[in-house]
Parts: C-alpha cells; sequence; structure tokens
C-alpha cells in the first residue's frame, strides 16, 4: 500500500513525463471494464439514461467524455 500512495504522490507532483503518464492510462484502461456510457448501455442492454443514473457502475469523466467502469459502485468519493 505504501507504494501505491508513492506512485500516486509522484504522478500529482509532476514527476512523470507526458509519454510515461499515458502509458499508465493505457494500462489502466486496458485492465479495467471502462468505456463511454454509451457503450456500456449497449455491452449492458440497457439505455444510456439508466447507465447514467444508476449506482451500480462508476462514472468518471476525462475531458469532455464521460465513461462508467463495470464492477465499481458509483459512492460519490472524489476519486
Amino acid at each position: 500500500m505504501e507504494e501505491f500512495k508513492n506512485q500516486l504522490l509522484a504522478i500529482s507532483e509532476g514527476k512523470y513525463t507526458k509519454e510515461q503518464l499515458v502509458s499508465i492510462l493505457v494500462l489502466c484502461a486496458s485492465e479495467l471494464e471502462i468505456d463511454t456510457i454509451s457503450e456500456t448501455a449497449r455491452k449492458e442492454n440497457k439505455t444510456p439514461r439508466g447507465i447514467l443514473i444508476s449506482n451500480n457502475y462508476r462514472k468518471i469523466k476525462m475531458g469532455k467524455q464521460m465513461f462508467a467502469v463495470i464492477g465499481l459502485c458509483d459512492d460519490n468519493l472524489p476519486f
């Protein structure tokens, strides 16, 4: 857990280049079931509005796009 904390601090302190941060992002995205709201709705046979208001998916906004993470509940925590 200490190593995880150190990595998060290193990211927030700007110790990684943009290329390294993109590599971390790509790796994380490939390990998670993360898709846009619309794509998640298609996968789950639900409406986009249903995914958006459901607490069964963690919603994350990156840039101007909203994503849903399958398998994580939306508990309204800051991260």
